[in-house]
């Protein structure tokens, strides 16, 4: 006699979320609860910090980490009052998600300014023995769907993008968005525009992308 339907073992009840993805794979009513619980549109910043690798060489791993920390925190602010958290970080690159793009555009730039602030008076190079140099973001951008769990970690095709882009494109002061990102803004911010990047840049990501300015009256270049 032929079996009937497969009963799904799933306890929703008390199941999280790497026990629920355990039974994913051939699961499907555990594939529909992860959908249920965590998957929802976000905009994702990936931030990641220049001269790292240097800094490290130069001046140990605790300082460049605690360095990058501090200079994290001057982001924070503006993630916290546009809405964002920091869901993790992988070395010294933070991942934040918002619920819309513009926040998390909004708080890039107020991020990028904060940061301008903190290096005013950094005046030194990295290796010259002063541990006074300044430090600079490099950021990526994304919106689509995705599995975001509270606290822990965060996955989606735009949180893939976002991270290339703030941790392999970007160069020291970018901020960088994917076309899909680009798309969720209604509209952009006045003062800010974005330009498609150039050929060599797309093929260096894998995936077309746009290069962010910010234009307003007092912000730094």
């Amino acid at each position: 006699m032929l079996d009937g339907p497969r009963r799904s073992s799933l306890r929703p009840a008390f199941s999280d979320f790497d026990s629920l993805l355990n039974q994913a794979w051939n699961d499907p009513a555990a594939e529909a609860e992860i959908e249920r619980r965590y998957l929802q549109p976000a905009a994702i910043l990936v931030i990641d910090f220049s001269g790292m690798v240097r800094r490290t060489d130069a001046d140990g791993i605790i300082y460049a980490l605690a360095l990058a920390r501090r200079a994290e925190r001057e982001i924070a602010a503006s993630i916290q009052a546009h809405g964002g958290q920091i869901v993790k970080r992988v070395a010294d690159t933070a991942f934040a998600v918002f619920d819309n793009a513009s926040s998390a555009l909004l708080a890039a730039l107020e991020g990028h300014r904060a940061l301008h602030g903190f290096n005013r008076e950094r005046t030194g190079r990295i290796g010259d023995g002063s541990r006074n140099e300044p430090i600079h973001g490099c950021m990526g951008l994304g919106f689509g769907p995705t599995l975001v769990i509270p606290d822990q970690d965060l996955y989606g095709s735009e949180v893939n993008r976002a991270f290339v882009l703030g941790e392999d494109i970007a160069h020291e002061g970018e901020i960088l968005c994917s076309p899909e990102f680009a798309a969720a803004l209604s509209p952009f911010p006045e003062g800010v525009g974005a330009h498609r990047a150039p050929a060599a840049r797309e093929e260096e990501a894998g995936f077309p992308f746009l290069v962010l300015r910010d234009y307003r009256e007092g912000e730094p270049a």
